[in-house]
């Protein structure tokens, strides 16, 4: 990657380091992932008949199968559908196609990653005034972006294996405290912070009874490889005390020189 290819500072780090500002990594959240992740299944087959219709209330019109309808909700709904959801997973699989139809017909793309087994919905760029945004976003800190990328390069070291132990987030965490604070139980709050931004944007998921949480395969998508790639030179950058393209940083507090923050 060549530095015409690297985004600009601002457009990766948000002011201070680990400060609650808002990052720029984002990811489609759900109103409560802990519903939306349920570990209870209701039993439905892995393969259904286009036939196999019945009315889901009074006044159903729809065309499609109840499962079908309900993996639908759920792509519109949930952050993504993985394989650990034995009930929308193959319907999703069985179904692209109608699925895509549908989801288009609402201004959305369905993405469908089978390599690393999750699919979810993105908003489409439709330049019509008349176009209505469905899906809501969320912003990670800084805090919270930068134990993504360390959940990434788990991810990607183990993918048929993705756990990880709170204690390992944390101790990687620990790494980025400047000699100079003392307040280590502030520290510590600010990474718990990240830890559950990311639980809450379900890309991990704490599995019960443990102190170990599930990285989820989207996270290949939030973290692009150029992302990534991208990431790691800015914080190569920033152990080096300086940043490409001419930006300043203070060494003693990692961060943008005033001057930079507006970038």
């Amino acid at each position: 990657m060549t530095d015409t290819d690297i985004p600009p500072f601002g457009d990766v780090f948000s002011d201070d380091l680990f400060d609650e500002d808002d990052g720029t990594t984002t990811t489609q959240v759900a109103l409560d992932p802990s519903d939306v992740f349920d570990d209870t299944h209701d039993g439905i087959g892995s393969r259904i008949s286009d036939g196999d219709l019945h009315p889901r209330f009074v006044g159903d019109s729809s065309e499609l199968p109840a499962e079908v309808c309900w993996a639908l909700q759920e792509l519109v709904a949930a952050p993504h559908v993985t394989d650990k959801s034995t009930r929308h997973w193959p319907i999703v699989l069985q179904f692209e196609d109608v699925l895509r139809r549908r989801l288009s017909e609402l201004g959305l793309i369905l993405e469908v990653n089978r390599d690393h087994r999750y699919a979810f919905t993105r908003q489409a760029d439709d330049p019509s005034p008349h176009s209505r945004t469905l899906l809501r976003t969320r912003t990670l800190s800084l805090a919270a972006s930068t134990l993504a990328l360390y959940l990434y390069h788990q991810y990607v070291i183990s993918p048929d294996n993705p756990i990880v132990e709170t204690a390992d987030m944390i101790d990687h965490m620990m790494a980025y405290k400047r000699a100079d604070d003392t307040d280590e139980a502030n520290f510590q709050k600010k990474i718990k912070s990240a830890i559950k931004a990311l639980d809450d944007a379900v890309i991990i998921k704490p599995i019960k009874n443990t102190s170990r949480y599930i990285i989820y395969g989207v996270i290949t998508s939030i973290l692009t490889a150029e992302r990534v790639a991208a990431l790691d030179q800015r914080y190569k950058a920033i152990a080096r005390g300086k940043l490409p393209h001419g930006a300043d940083t203070d060494p003693t507090t990692n961060t943008p020189a005033e001057e930079d923050k507006d970038a």
